[in-house]
């Protein structure tokens, strides 16, 4: 069994990358005053690195054991590689005081870039499923409103992880302002999205105009007058563009409309 030794908290550092980010004040308030009271219950996991004594597990022990006014704190050191520490981490991490979901994103991010690890291989180590964690890697690398409201707990994981479907931003924003102000559920969200979803996949492209057809450049001049201004143009220059009959009808009303407001020339 691993001894457990007393050391200084000025002899101790905290991890380069800290996963937990925002922790509320609530809680450690409230661990602060449990250490005060009875001291730490659980000793920190360290390690020796080539810049001292590392924290492994227990960065918000160690914190509020600061503030708390302690001086020294029950360690157990172990012989752990990089790798090895990060994954005790997130063991911790997960399963004890659980990271919000934009943590989690980034923490997993951390360990497949520093440790040439796939989504698959960060799966089994937390035991979430592929789809899980690829849900918050998408969530994170996204970084727009959406995370910032999920971080912030003005909408769910669950309501993000619909949102994140559609890649227009405007509606993106557009449903979960309806999230945030208006209540809407989740059941109510996934039926908007899918509906966006299924507008935007029977949508058919633009029909372009056909092409006018080509007058041979050796042919007599040939002209007609234009139904706007009536000036005689020469056919290769005629542009044709195709209306329904009410529309027709309209523009040629509102051409003719702007001729009468036309001032006469002096």
């Amino acid at each position: 069994m691993s001894k457990i030794l007393y050391i200084n908290l000025a002899d101790l550092n905290l991890p380069k990358f800290q996963a937990h980010r925002d922790i509320h004040k609530s809680l450690i308030v409230e661990l602060t005053e449990s250490i005060k009271d009875i001291g730490i219950i659980e000793p920190l996991i360290v390690r020796n690195t080539d810049n001292g004594i590392e924290i492994v597990a227990g960065c918000l022990q160690f914190q509020c054991a600061k503030l708390a006014g302690l001086k020294a704190a029950p360690c157990i050191n172990m012989s752990l590689d990089p790798k090895a520490a990060e994954i005790i981490k997130l063991h911790e991490n997960i399963k004890r005081v659980p990271l919000d979901h934009v943590d989690q994103g980034l923490t997993f991010i951390m360990m497949m870039e520093t440790f040439n690890m796939t989504e698959e291989a960060v799966s089994s180590l937390v035991g979430k499923s592929t789809a899980y964690i690829s849900q918050h890697i998408s969530l994170v690398r996204l970084y727009d409103d959406i995370t910032i409201s999920v971080k912030e707990k003005k909408i769910s994981f669950s309501q993000a992880r619909q949102l994140i479907r559609i890649d227009n931003l405007e509606e993106r924003q557009r449903l979960s302002h309806y999230c945030e102000n208006d209540g809407a559920t989740i059941l109510v969200l996934t039926r908007w999205v899918n509906d966006y979803l299924c507008r935007k996949s029977s949508e058919l492209p633009p029909v372009e105009s056909p092409p006018a057809p080509e007058i041979p450049e050796n042919i007599p001049f040939v002209s007609r007058d234009c139904d706007a201004c009536g000036i005689s143009t020469k056919i290769n220059d005629i542009r044709t563009s195709y209306y329904c009959p009410p529309c027709s009808e309209a523009l040629k009303t509102a051409i003719s409309e702007e001729k009468t407001n036309i001032p006469p020339e002096s």
